[in-house]
């Protein structure tokens, strides 16, 4: 009922402003830098989960097991922001991570998902950087503009910070808890065409995505084996092919077929979305 389609649902955010959220689990010492200093959620945890919160990250065999042990305590914990909240109500020395859950919690008061600050890395992206978020990884969009790619589904589990359907059990089983850094979130993109083109080329086949603008000269694109999406985000020109024409400007979207050579002109910028050959 809640999730139809049979195919995966890895996704990129490609930033069109200053762009933040929270994507991937953070590295275990960072975790455990969190939760020491959160002593108000101890009596909620497992002794297992204590005493290697208490011991460091030598006491730890496996991360990937113990980052989903400790989430998975922690999502299904009950008043588990009420409990943060309260104690940063009386503390006068705050961490970015306890910043970031009061201006969360002014939006979202008492939800659940809040806890996931502290074991998510926070990722903010500047223009034109872009995080690749791959299936089953944990993520949260907070602020800003983007462009954003995914896989053919509509399958989306929740478990906090939103008002549609959560399910917290299933997150919990399928989640990816490979922890890793904010750097190893970011997706590099690759340069072309001297300095007017930039590919973000995921590590699935699903899609990819160019970042185009011509700077006033006309810019022909290689053609793709796959139809493409074309949208523009800033400024005005015209897609071409043959005889045929279009004037683009913000919200435009052009439908490419396969195996057609595009020429963009003008002061613009358009990402255009393709599937890998």
């Amino acid at each position: 009922q809640h999730y139809p389609d049979p195919n995966h649902k890895p996704e990129m955010a490609i930033a069109l402003t200053v762009f933040e959220g929270l994507c991937g689990f953070r590295p275990v010492n960072e975790i455990l830098e969190n939760m020491k200093a959160h002593k108000e959620l101890h009596s909620h945890l497992s002794k297992e989960i204590v005493d290697i919160i208490n011991y460091g990250k030598q006491s730890v065999i496996d991360e990937i097991s113990f980052i989903k042990k400790l989430f998975k305590e922690l999502i299904k914990l009950k008043k588990s922001a009420d409990i943060v909240k309260e104690a940063l109500e009386r503390s006068s020395d705050l961490s970015a991570s306890d910043k970031l859950f009061n201006r969360i919690h002014a939006q979202h008061p008492g939800d659940g998902g809040l806890v996931c600050i502290y074991l998510l890395n926070h990722v903010i992206l500047q223009p034109g950087e872009c995080m690749f978020l791959g299936a089953n990884k944990m993520h949260a969009y907070f602020s800003g503009d983007c462009v954003e790619c995914m896989a053919c589904s509509d399958n989306v589990i929740r478990a906090g910070l939103t008002v549609k359907f959560s399910d917290v059990d299933t997150l919990v089983n399928m989640v990816d808890c490979t922890p890793g850094s904010v750097a190893s979130q970011k997706l590099t993109p690759i340069r072309t065409k001297g300095d007017n083109i930039r590919m973000y080329v995921p590590p699935v086949k699903d899609f990819a995505v160019d970042r185009v603008w011509p700077n006033n000269k006309p810019l022909t694109l290689v053609n793709k084996a796959s139809p493409q999406i074309m949208l523009c985000t800033e400024g005005s020109g015209t897609v071409s092919s043959g005889d045929c024409a279009e004037n683009i400007s913000p919200g435009d979207v052009v439908f490419v077929v396969p195996h057609v050579s595009v020429k963009v002109t003008g002061d613009c910028t358009v990402f255009t979305a393709y599937c890998q050959d």
